[in-house]
């Protein structure tokens, strides 16, 4: 199935191209795909997307004053579309939406620009590619008709389903969930249609659920990767290191779980030497090939509790994946860090491993038990004694790493995971697996929290290397909170108690005020504020110059933004880092150094370009088609659509067993505490599983209560009871609704002798 975004990258910038030339690099085989191949020219060519030359070929139009877009929508019928360049979003009203749908990309024309306050109107010209195949909703019978409703009231449309799927309505069931697949999207005059793939259930335990949440975000990819060979590492201009004794660290339980890098060090030169070994997909992958293809559509690895799915298909990731006592290669990173934490020089080569060791979240818990240096070692660490010395040394750079990272503007928050049962791997921190903006915070008994810290070094070491070359990546970027997003942080934090030093001009940056909140007594529940204040990071293309990324011209290995990486360290986790792979593969292997006059030797090409001029050419023609194929803008935002996907998959399943997890107190009072106070009520977060919510201010009927913005309270005018962040109240829980993420609750309002119960609603809302 091709999309219009497909067929506008495959078209030239400049020039035509040949009809059957597309529809070879379409793969369209079959004559009906031709057909609607041939339909879709036509109607893009009526909108002026592209220009039909003559009979057999076509060129891209003039869509320059076009927008690409994300259509987001809400219950209430409000859209916008979200721009890709990050500028304003665009409103959208209803009769200008030309049937997108919720999530959708789409191409947008500006029709009245914005004034003041008010947001740019605009149109959506043509929907460039629908990211929903299958919908989670209800079936009902109406006047002879099937109808499916989305259960997510964002998707503005009902679906006509076929009177034969009318076996699926139970009418002993009060709502009948059902997963539909669409035929085909509403286009004109024609409402949307569908057919009922299955029927789903809350009754059918965690695996029901799984099932109905893998269906609500579109997570439904049953297909088995293509039975290809891989490609074997060339063993030419490889360091073999098998000699030397490196640790793999490792928190994750369930089966399939994605790669981990290796790790090694040794004191040099009043500093240390760090070896990150990491799994080489790269060389194990054809750019372009069905099993790249398959890969590049699945995009990231995704947590199910118990278990994983591995984006790589099982067969590749056990191939690369690092074992003990086994060898195999590597993508080497050797630096080396000063006392100061700092790394005065690096170098990227490849390498062949053999782990001797792994060390678990136990393991660790002993070690730093034990007294340093000890010649006690524990029964628990008898297969370790060897490498606890080197343990100990990994951990002590990682944390001298981590505290650089943090002065570097990286934002660690310490929000405590739900205490309930059932998260199993959800719980543990994810390397390479954080799109928030900010990171959890370094827990030196967590294995991989400590392997988070290396790979995130790496990448950022990755990122100035490839600067230092002038070379095009997939950046991962952390967009910092705005003036109006950091004054409501800190009137909150003011709210709370919460010392703040500003500048001479009254000025504090957000860095600066995340770490003010180390002595609040408040400040796990600011921390929580801003972690909804802080915006996702995001897959972009940098093409601005080194001082715009974070580079230092006059010491390039000091490392003074945190903002930018170039991820590559986590090849099990996201297709990004396999594309990383791809450009540093290239650089390596087939990159050509520059002949230093003085010395007449060539400079490596893994050590950091030390040379100013950048006026040699590192790749030769065919390298750069190749690099620019890999560092495209549609893998670009396929790269974010899937970062979304997997992210808002994850909260809404962490989510689901936060509810089944209240479900359990139903009738039981249960003290919460108030997270944010807005005109129409006040949001309420319920021990012990996280849940938050909204209490509305029309059940409040003891008094008529007002809004006090600069308070952040809720006041009643008669009896002046207040409501304000980081109050304590106490909560009934009445109702839980599963597929809506809402608690029904009665909090007890004590007004003199009375108490009056009052009933609200309460959202679930996890945000790590």
């Amino acid at each position: 199935m091709f999309t219009v975004a497909k067929i506008l990258e495959l078209l030239p910038q400049e020039g035509s191209l040949e009809i059957k030339t597309l529809e070879k690099m379409l793969k369209l085989s079959r004559k009906i795909e031709r057909t609607r191949l041939e339909i879709a020219i036509k109607a893009l060519a009526k909108l002026g997307i592209i220009e039909q030359k003559n009979d057999h070929h076509i060129q891209k139009g003039n869509i320059e004053n076009t927008i690409p877009a994300t259509i987001r929508c809400s219950s209430k019928g409000y859209c916008f579309a979200v721009r890709e360049d990050g500028e304003e979003d665009i409103y959208i009203r209803e009769k200008f939406l030309n049937h997108a749908w919720h999530g959708d990309k789409v191409l947008v024309r500006i029709s009245r620009e914005g004034i003041r306050r008010r947001s740019p109107e605009g149109e959506v010209l043509c929907i460039l590619e629908r990211t929903k195949t299958n919908i989670l909703g209800t079936i009902n019978e109406n006047n002879n008709e099937i109808i499916g409703k989305p259960l997510d009231e964002r998707i503005l449309s009902s679906i006509n389903l076929p009177l034969e799927n009318s076996r699926f309505i139970d009418k002993d069931e009060k709502i009948n969930i059902v997963d539909i697949k669409i035929n085909r999207y509403p286009i004109g005059q024609l409402p949307a249609t569908g057919e009922i793939v299955r029927k789903l259930s809350l009754n059918n335990g965690p695996e029901g659920d799984l099932e109905i949440i893998k269906t609500k975000y579109n997570l439904l990819d049953s297909s088995v990767a293509p039975n290809v060979a891989l490609k074997k590492p060339l063993q030419k201009n490889r360091n073999n290191l098998e000699s030397q004794p490196c640790i793999l660290f490792k928190s994750w339980s369930s089966k399939n779980c994605p790669l981990l890098p290796a790790l090694y060090s040794e004191p040099s030169n009043g500093g240390m030497t760090l070896w990150i070994h990491i799994p080489t997909i790269g060389e194990r992958l054809n750019y372009g090939s069905k099993l790249d293809e398959w890969i590049r559509n699945r995009s990231n690895s995704i947590c199910f509790g118990e278990e994983w799915q591995c984006f790589l298909g099982d067969k590749l990731n056990k191939e690369a994946g690092f074992e003990i006592g086994k060898s195999n290669s590597a993508i080497t990173l050797e630096l080396f860090i000063d006392k100061n934490g700092k790394c005065q020089s690096w170098e990227f080569y490849l390498s062949t491993i053999k782990p001797v060791a792994k060390v678990s979240q136990k393991n660790l818990d002993d070690i730093l038990k034990r007294k340093k240096r000890s010649r006690i070692v524990p029964a628990s660490l008898k297969l370790l004694k060897d490498y606890i010395n080197n343990i100990e040394d990994l951990l002590y750079i990682s944390k001298i790493i981590n505290e650089n990272l943090i002065k570097a503007g990286l934002i660690q928050l310490d929000l405590p995971v739900p205490v309930i049962e059932n998260l199993e791997d959800l719980d543990k921190t994810v390397p390479g697996g954080e799109f928030n903006g900010w990171s959890d915070t370094y827990k030196d008994k967590d294995p991989q929290s400590i392997i988070s810290v290396f790979t995130k070094y790496a990448n950022i070491i990755l990122k100035d290397h490839f600067i230092s070359y002038n070379i095009s990546f997939i950046a991962l970027k952390f967009k910092q909170p705005d003036n109006i997003q950091l004054n409501d942080v800190i009137k909150s934090a003011l709210v709370l108690d919460t010392k703040i030093n500003v500048n001479e001009e009254g000025i504090i940056s957000f860095k600066d005020l995340i770490l003010s909140l180390k002595e609040s007594p408040n400040k796990r529940l600011i921390e929580k504020i801003i972690s909804n204040t802080i915006l996702d990071k995001y897959y972009s293309i940098p093409t601005s110059n080194s001082d715009d990324l974070g580079l230092s011209k006059e010491d390039s290995t000091n490392l003074i933004s945190a903002d930018i990486e170039a991820p590559w360290s986590s090849p099990g986790m996201n297709y990004a880092d396999v594309i990383n792979q791809f450009i540093l593969l290239k650089l390596l292997n087939e990159g050509k150094s520059y002949k230093s006059k003085r010395k007449g030797s060539d400079q490596s090409l893994g050590s950091i370009n030390i040379n100013q001029d950048n006026n040699w050419e590192i790749f030769d023609i065919n390298a750069k088609e190749y690099l620019a194929k890999v560092c495209s803008k549609t893998n670009l935002r396929t790269l974010n659509t899937k970062k979304k996907q997997t992210k808002s998959f994850r909260n809404g399943l962490i989510s689901m067993i936060q509810l089944r997890s209240v479900e359990k107190s139903i009738g039981k009072i249960i003290q919460g505490t108030i997270t944010g106070v807005q005109s129409y009520g006040f949001f309420v977060e319920i021990d012990p599983s996280m849940s938050e919510g909204l209490v509305h201010v029309s059940t409040l009927e003891d008094d008529w209560y007002e809004y006090r913005s600069r308070q952040n309270l809720l006041i009643g005018r008669k009896n002046k009871k207040t409501f304000q962040i980081g109050d304590k109240v106490n909560v009934s829980i009445e109702k839980v609704d599963l597929l809506r993420n809402q608690i029904d609750l009665n909090v007890k309002i004590e007004d003199g002798n009375s108490e009056i119960e009052s009933s609200q609603t309460v959202t679930t809302n996890h945000t790590k």
